[in-house]
């Protein structure tokens, strides 16, 4: 049996972990190693956020070694209130195993921790003998729970106590608006940079009207709409340097034609189909221009690409306000080359174009825009919800997010399954269940862009803080070289590594 690698914990390590918890004290080494291969390990970071507010998510934690802070945000002053502290031994977001809702208070690890994340599906399709194991005390907790919540209804606690807590929660909400007051009007640290918005004002006379959210359609009828056949809008200021190439005496430099290419969503999708259809036989899936290129051959690419612009769109983009689709296709440019300096610098090695992962993710808007050709324009409202909330508005107004129709989309069309996780987990990386290295880096890419204003509408500071993020947690699980890095120390250094490359990151063909 070969060695543990340096820093990593072995399963009887594991073992002997849970034995020294009260949730496991009556669970055996056969079923603690059962548990163990059905359950995700994690050595999560202090001051890592493990459970956003107002999220779904079927999770449920164990916390075997730590402590984690569990607390909610104060509607009047966005202050973090702190609730309750829970130490070694403790579990939360148990909710999720019994109800489908969103989670109504967020958790931060406090210290270094070992947690256990389950995932009830895959829990019940485990040994039964385990399930009622594990259901049994889950039971016994939720029960006790309970006799402590209908102690305090009956005021069995002490008055002294109650003050205690108030006093407490009091004192942590002062600290918290204390320490927003106090801080400076000037620029952040390069470890926090300032969210900055570069999106432009549009006299509101001009807007079209208003989507209604009571038009918005169930999942079921906007999958079906969600249709590969659709004639994408191409940027064209690419169709433009896509003409020049063939009128010059450089139509051969296929390495010229590969950039060009992939600086167009919407024509990289379209090669990458046809690279992967079943016309081209292949040994693995393409995953990039350079492949697709070599895979198909010159002539045929060449024969695909004019064809895709002699085609006439179906519609404009974004009801024709090119602001909106400059500033779509920018964000797709700077998180492609974000996401590849990120990899270099963490020194990943991936299979993956993490480039291409990049300017593919957001293409599920071009998906839903035909289906409700006045929502993406409304971003140009600064003062909305459109501008800030961008996911929790697509929810509302159209039925589904950008991220799920990009991968019904990429689904139908024949992509390669990484890039079917990254469209529809960028956004939310935890819950991602496959190909987790390269979402967590699109997810981290995606951040990075939109907190130096690079997105459509204005950047909404609550959810762009790096150092909130799960990915981090999902780096260190997935790249054992990250697990002793110090993330903050890494999110300034990365900050200023971009600050040196901003001009080409952020440029754009002209």
């Amino acid at each position: 049996m070969p060695a543990p690698k340096e820093n990593e914990i072995s399963r009887e390590q594991q073992i002997v972990f849970l034995k020294k918890i009260s949730f496991f004290s009556d669970f055996d080494d056969h079923e603690l190693r059962q548990f163990l291969s059905v359950s995700r390990w994690l050595k999560v970071p202090g001051n890592t956020q493990i459970i956003r507010e107002q999220t779904n998510e079927r999770i449920f934690y164990i916390l075997v070694k730590g402590e984690v802070s569990v607390f909610k945000t104060s509607e009047e002053n966005g202050a973090a209130v702190e609730l309750t502290r829970l130490k070694t031994g403790d579990c939360f977001g148990e909710m999720s195993l019994v109800m489908d809702i969103k989670r109504t208070a967020g958790v931060r690890t406090t210290q270094p921790s070992y947690l256990l994340m389950v995932e009830p599906a895959i829990i019940s399709t485990s040994n039964v003998f385990l399930q009622l194991k594990f259901y049994k005390r889950f039971c016994e907790i939720m029960a006790s729970r309970l006799i402590a919540a209908n102690a305090r209804m009956a005021g069995q606690e002490t008055r002294e106590d109650e003050e205690a807590a108030e006093y407490k929660e009091e004192k942590t909400a002062e600290k918290s608006t204390a320490a927003t007051a106090a801080r400076p009007a000037g620029p952040a640290p390069s470890s926090s940079p300032q969210v900055v918005s570069t999106a432009p004002t549009i006299d509101p006379g001009k807007m079209p009207p208003m989507p209604a959210d009571e038009d918005r359609r169930g999942k079921l009828q906007l999958q079906r709409l969600v249709s590969p056949n659709r004639h994408l809008p191409i940027c064209p200021v690419i169709v433009r340097h896509l003409k020049l190439f063939w009128a010059s005496d450089n139509s051969g430099n296929t390495r010229r034609l590969a950039e060009l290419i992939s600086m167009d969503p919407v024509i990289s999708t379209r090669v990458l189909q046809a690279a992967n259809s079943s016309f081209f036989r292949r040994s693995s899936p393409v995953i990039s221009v350079p492949h697709a290129m070599i895979t198909m051959g010159l002539d045929h690419i060449q024969t695909l690409i004019r064809e895709i612009l002699e085609t006439p769109q179906d519609q404009p983009a974004f009801s024709g306000f090119r602001q909106v689709y400059r500033a779509f296709w920018h964000h797709a440019l700077v998180v492609g080359r974000i996401a590849e300096l990120l990899q270099q610098v963490i020194r990943v090695h991936s299979s993956l174009d993490l480039y291409m992962a990049g300017l593919l993710h957001d293409i599920g808007m071009l998906a839903l825009d035909p289906l409700c050709p006045n929502f993406y324009a409304q971003t140009l409202r600064q003062d909305s919800e459109f501008s800030r909330r961008l996911i929790i508005s697509e929810q509302r107004y159209i039925g589904i997010d950008h991220g799920t129709a990009g991968a019904w989309m990429g689904e139908k069309i024949g992509l390669p399954q990484p890039f079917l996780a990254i469209m529809q987990h960028h956004h939310d990386p935890q819950r991602a269940r496959e190909h987790l290295l390269a979402v967590a880096l699109i997810h981290l890419a995606d951040l990075f862009a939109s907190r130096r204003g690079i997105c459509l509408g204005s950047p909404d500071p609550e959810t762009l803080k790096p150092l909130d993020s799960f990915a981090w947690v999902m780096l260190q699980d997935q790249h054992r070289p990250f697990m002793e890095v110090n993330v903050v120390d890494f999110i300034e250094q990365f900050e200023e590594e971009l600050d040196k490359n901003w001009n080409s990151i952020s440029e754009l063909p002209s």
